[in-house]
C-alpha cells in the first residue's frame, strides 16, 4: 500500500505516511484518487514553511494546494491573538467559585471596600477635608485590573 502524506486545510493537521484507505477510514470523504480535495492536501509540498509552526502557514482553498508562510506582521497577530487567549484563561480562575484565587480576590475586595467605607466616614466628618469620597469596588474591576497587569 502507498504511504501519503495529507494536510488539512482548516486544521492545518499533517498527517504522516498514511494510505487512502486509512484516510477514508478516519475522515468523511473518498481518498482513493491520491489527490487534495477541498478539506485535504494530497503530499504537500512544506519547503516554504520549513521549521515554521503550522499556526504560521497559509493554506491555499481548493483546489491550489499551496503552502505559504505568513509575513511578519501577520505572525504578530498570531502571536497576539493566542497572548490574549492565554491571558484571558488565567483571569477567568477569578470565576471560578472554589478556585483559592476567586476566594482571596473577594476578601481583598471586602477589605478595599471597608478601608474606602472608613475613609468617606472620616473625611465626610472633617470640615478640612474635601468631600471626596470613593465607591465601592466590584469583582469585576478587579478581575479587568489584574487582566490589565498580566505581561507587565
Amino acid at each position: 500500500m502507498a504511504q501519503n502524506n495529507w494536510l488539512n486545510r482548516t486544521t492545518k493537521e499533517l498527517i504522516l505516511n498514511t494510505d487512502a484507505a486509512d484516510m477514508s477510514a478516519r475522515f468523511v470523504g473518498d481518498f482513493s484518487a491520491y489527490a487534495s480535495n477541498a478539506e485535504w492536501v494530497y503530499d504537500p509540498d512544506l519547503s516554504a514553511v520549513s521549521g515554521w509552526p503550522s499556526k504560521y502557514w497559509i493554506i491555499a482553498a481548493y483546489p491550489s494546494d499551496s503552502v505559504t508562510l505568513m509575513d511578519a506582521a501577520a505572525r504578530a497577530v498570531v502571536d497576539q491573538a493566542l497572548l490574549d487567549a492565554a491571558r484571558d484563561v488565567v483571569v477567568a480562575q477569578l470565576d471560578r467559585v472554589e478556585d483559592i484565587l476567586r476566594a482571596f480576590m473577594l476578601v481583598v475586595i471586602d477589605e478595599m471596600n471597608l478601608l474606602r467605607q472608613q475613609f468617606n466616614t472620616t473625611t465626610a466628618e472633617s470640615a478640612q477635608l474635601t468631600n471626596t469620597t470613593f465607591t465601592d469596588r466590584t469583582a469585576a474591576q478587579l478581575r479587568s485590573a489584574v487582566r490589565g497587569k498580566l505581561g507587565t
